[in-house]
């Protein structure tokens, strides 16, 4: 389990796997919702959070290669929507399958690093499908393990390994 630093909020999608995590702010996300409500949403909690920001962003999602399907989906064309929570957010984790790719027009690695780049924010994300195993429940502000390697995009958009 990786601990979440608070005020997080965790933005699930209804149709991803449970258990579903649970942070100072849970959304559960219907596939009929706007990528542009859910980022100016998270701005507007973010800003009503103790302190003024988020400490973390968690996405709980399905997801492909530079895709997330949060909402009706949020590929390449959507990544400038990020400016909304531009500051107000410190780490963002992608719990999605398979978003990280290094080629063609669907490189997860620099959909990540633009991410990161345009929240001005950490982000997290693996190359491999995520699952929360025979975890029947996952406690308050906590993410169950990333299968797969790790990147952490920094907020100028390079990336390293990390060991989560």
């Amino acid at each position: 389990m990786i601990a979440i630093p608070q005020p997080a909020m965790a933005l699930n999608s209804e149709d991803a796997p449970g258990p579903h995590y649970k942070m100072w702010n849970t959304w559960e996300i219907p596939r009929s919702e706007e990528p542009d409500h859910i980022l100016k949403w998270t701005a507007t909690v973010a800003k009503s959070a103790p302190g003024g920001k988020l400490k973390a962003l968690i996405i709980n999602c399905h997801g492909s290669p530079a895709s997330l399907g949060l909402g009706k989906g949020i590929s390449w064309g959507q990544l400038s929507l990020f400016s909304n929570i531009s500051g107000l957010v410190d780490e963002i984790y992608i719990v999605a399958c398979n978003v990280v790719s290094f080629t063609g027009a669907k490189d997860g690695n620099l959909f990540c690093s633009a991410m990161a780049k345009t929240a001005k924010a950490y982000v997290y994300a693996s190359n491999e499908s995520q699952t929360t195993g025979l975890w029947p429940y996952i406690p308050y502000g906590k993410i169950d393990g990333f299968e797969g390697k790790v990147w952490k995009w920094h907020p100028d958009g390079s990336n390293e390994l990390t060991p989560l």
